[in-house]
């Protein structure tokens, strides 16, 4: 098992949300968030200056955690996933799901797919 230090820590596929407001003056600001970390976010009036600071925030973060004692919350890797997922339902929906499947000409996977995508918002 690696040594969770804070470099593991920091090297981890962590994921960011950017969105923009204005401070009292009126001028732009970015805000970054760390999806995983949903409580930590920073500003700053320029992108790059806004990921700085939330790196700072994040190392402070971290090292907190660690003196505490406390589990980090880590990103989830898209390679652990294979892509099957049992899914239980009512013998009514697995019916109409299948109904509308074979109205549309789709396969009962390719209608969830289709479904799910919309939800995520995902427009493939």
């Amino acid at each position: 098992m690696k040594n969770k230090d804070l470099k593991y820590y920091m090297n981890l596929p962590w994921t960011y949300s950017l969105e923009t407001d204005e401070d009292p003056e009126g001028n732009r600001i970015y805000i970054i968030s760390v999806n995983e970390l949903p409580d930590l976010k920073s500003d700053a009036s320029t992108i790059s200056e806004a990921m700085d600071n939330i790196k700072e925030a994040m190392e402070a973060a971290f090292e907190l955690y660690m003196d505490l004692g406390q589990e980090i919350p880590e990103p989830i890797n898209e390679n652990d996933f294979k892509g099957n997922i049992a899914y239980r339902t009512s013998s009514k929906r697995h019916y109409l799901l299948a109904k509308e499947a074979r109205k549309r000409k789709l396969s009962l996977s390719s209608l969830l797919d289709i479904s799910v995508d919309s939800i995520l918002g995902n427009n493939k």
